[in-house]
């Protein structure tokens, strides 16, 4: 894993899901958390990942960094808000950390 919580060698998948979060209004000072592969490589030999994204207004998303065959271009689906993130991800060491990051400017 990297720092951001992406697999290694999944710098092009970073990239794309910076700039799919930033098109969904997921402000920069975000933190990735929980992230895996899923075994699958999209066009352009883009790992296929998954995870969670906390953003600064505390609300945590659940994406999947697919491709979309109709649109021709790469996505963000499924995405899904978690009602409680703090309820449901509270005691994981990952959600901590990224917790840290965006509101204490912290982390490992």
């Amino acid at each position: 894993m990297t720092r951001d919580g992406i697999p290694q060698g999944s710098h092009a998948s970073l990239v794309i899901i910076g700039h799919l979060l930033d098109e969904r209004g997921i402000e920069p000072g975000r933190a990735l958390f929980l992230v895996q592969s899923e075994g699958m490589i999209l066009p352009g030999r883009v790992e296929a990942v998954s995870g969670y994204v906390l953003g600064r207004d505390g609300r945590v998303h659940r994406w999947w960094l697919s491709w979309s065959e109709t649109g021709n271009t790469y996505q963000l689906s499924p995405w899904a808000e978690v009602p409680d993130p703090v309820d449901a991800f509270g005691v994981d060491a990952e959600f901590r950390d990224a917790w840290s990051v965006v509101f204490d400017g912290s982390g490992d």
